[in-house]
């Protein structure tokens, strides 16, 4: 009988299976893991990233970042800290859209190219009225100049264009007072020639050049200042 017993144990034990390859497969599986993960590691060290599985076509750039003639003229400034976006609200497209939007803008914001203007025109009035040896006629071209400065300044969302519309404002009201006294005079159409005529265009691309200039410098100006700024306020010690 116990020899029975004991053969039916051993019967038993031979026939109850081990999961051997299990184990082995697993302890493979990890293994493949761990060496594709230490491959993806020697890749990225190298800088050879693994491809992706579908490639990402590229994202159109937006609209008002695409060149042109006006883009290149007045381009977008980078933004200032704390300031809205300047085209908030503004929703035009199409082909004219490189001049519509310059309008908005210059509509939307009048302060800064409008009170440039005023001072450009005064400043060049003076300059052509007492002559650059004259202190008065100094004075005047620094009034000229600083107000197209202060036109870049105060119309960062684009200094360029906002110097460019003062500079060319203030040469409007210049050359409209000149008119209107020689009207007053008596004087007509006909006494103006072509010489005249092209006198004026020189000197009206003589104040938008200079307003471009001075726009650009104030930009720069205002630009630099922020930046000053925000590294003053960041090296400052903080009070315990």
């Amino acid at each position: 009988m116990r020899f029975d017993r004991l053969s039916l144990a051993y019967r038993s034990l031979t026939v109850r299976p081990i999961p051997v390859q299990s184990a082995a497969m697993s302890i493979d599986d990890r293994s493949a893991s761990r060496a594709e993960a230490r491959r993806r590691a020697r890749l990225a060290a190298r800088g050879e990233l693994p491809e992706p599985d579908e490639a990402v076509p590229d994202e159109e750039p937006p609209r008002r970042d695409r060149g042109g003639f006006l883009a290149r003229m007045f381009p977008t400034a980078p933004p200032l800290p704390n300031r809205p976006d300047p085209l908030a609200g503004y929703a035009g497209d199409g082909p004219m859209r490189p001049v519509t939007e310059r309008l908005y803008l210059l509509r939307r914001n009048l302060l800064p190219w409008v009170v440039a203007g005023i001072g450009a025109f005064v400043g060049y009035l003076a300059s052509l009225s007492y002559g650059a040896e004259n202190v008065l006629g100094l004075l005047g071209t620094f009034i000229m100049f600083g107000s197209l400065i202060g036109a870049g300044w105060f119309g960062w969302q684009r200094p360029t264009l906002y110097g460019t519309a003062a500079g060319v404002l203030g040469f409007a009201i210049a050359t409209a007072i000149v008119l209107f006294s020689f009207a007053r005079q008596g004087a007509g159409p006909d006494t103006f020639g072509i010489a005249a005529i092209g006198q004026l265009f020189i000197q009206a691309l003589y104040l938008a050049g200079l307003g471009f200039i001075g726009g650009w410098y104030g930009g720069y100006l205002r630009r630099r200042q922020t930046q000053l700024s925000a590294d003053q306020r960041g090296r400052r010690p903080r009070r315990r």
